[in-house]
């Protein structure tokens, strides 16, 4: 499990001013149903969401990336708030879902990649599956996406069971720029999520790493604890020390996001997905989601600890997300996402 140091020694040292460019305005799928919005991404302010691998491999964040204003995105809580607001958007297999994308400058242009988790958020750095993607050219600002659903799809997460998460991305340097947003799937048979249907996907090793992990991140946690004005900001202190940025003003610019290609018709260029190696992943191990930096948790176990407990690691075996979302995670366990370690 590579250290902080390891991580920041991979990143190139250059930085950019982040100021809300690549941001998914909305995603539209089948007529009549809701535009889903982008997850935790606040739209009225100026917000960006970054999706960069090396946070993603070293477990800083998840497959989501982070927000400049809220720091990781809790996959699991975000959706099921989404779900609450009737913001997501209905798909079928093989359905085209639209998605606007708000350029801003040159590190918001595509081309984009977008990708799925069919659990919502069982995948880390990779196993997405890849969509196509036709991406028009920039319009009054707006970059426009069809992308299309798989054939095969079959979506089983939240609480609702028939819910994928679906992320799109560029290959800004100072990014990568996008965000993810919640598909909700009619034509399936919605999966029974509870406690009792899951299967951990924790082990023994898995955990002792988080714990190890959690205690070399300890001193960082603390500090991003200490430097939050509130509760609702410990999310991207934590981030911002975990890291050693100011996500106000920037953002880290590491290699672009890598790999398998998607198929993608705008005549740009070739789109490339996320890989890397497999590792502890995201989401945590066994029910609900509970990831890292929703501020008053850092591995889910209702804002106490940052360490997991039972089997689960990350959730107690009911919910893993420190408000009460009910995020059915499947992945495997936070590691080094957005500890809390509360004094």
């Amino acid at each position: 499990m590579p250290s902080l140091i390891q991580m920041l020694c991979w990143a190139p040292a250059v930085v950019s001013v982040a100021s809300a460019q690549g941001v998914i305005q909305s995603a539209q799928g089948t007529k009549g149903s809701p535009a889903s919005l982008p997850l935790q991404v606040d739209l009225t302010a100026n917000d960006a969401n970054i999706i960069n691998l090396n946070e993603i491999t070293t477990n800083v964040v998840n497959e989501c990336g982070r927000t400049l204003l809220g720091g990781n995105i809790d996959i699991g809580e975000q959706t099921e708030g989404q779900l609450l607001a009737k913001t997501v958007t209905s798909v079928t297999s093989g359905s085209k879902v639209a998605v606007a994308i708000n350029q801003v400058d040159a590190n918001g242009a595509g081309p984009y990649t977008c990708d799925m988790d069919l659990k919502g958020n069982a995948n880390g750095f990779n196993g997405q599956t890849n969509l196509t993607v036709t991406e028009s050219a920039a319009k009054n600002g707006i970059i426009n996406l069809s992308v299309t659903m798989p054939a095969d799809m079959a979506c089983i997460g939240a609480s609702t069971g028939n819910v994928c998460t679906v992320r799109c991305f560029n290959s800004a340097a100072a990014g990568p720029f996008g965000g993810c947003f919640a598909v909700q799937q009619t034509d399936t048979t919605a999966s029974e999520n509870s406690a009792n249907t899951i299967d951990t996907a924790q082990t023994l090793a898995g955990v002792l790493a988080q714990v190890n992990q959690n205690q070399l991140d300890l001193a960082d946690a603390n500090k991003g604890n200490a430097a939050a004005a509130t509760v609702d900001d410990q999310g991207v202190e934590i981030a911002d020390a975990l890291l050693d940025i100011d996500s106000a003003a920037l953002a880290t610019a590491p290699a672009a996001i890598s790999g398998a290609a998607a198929t993608t018709t705008a005549a740009a260029a070739k789109n490339t997905a996320a890989t890397g190696r497999k590792g502890k992943g995201n989401g945590n191990a066994a029910t609900k989601n509970g990831n890292g930096a929703t501020a008053k948790n850092g591995n889910g176990n209702a804002a106490t600890n940052g360490n997991g407990n039972a089997a689960t690691n990350g959730n107690a075996a009911t919910n893993g997300n420190g408000r009460g979302g009910n995020g059915f995670g499947f992945g495997r366990n936070n590691n080094r996402r957005a500890l809390n370690f509360a004094a």
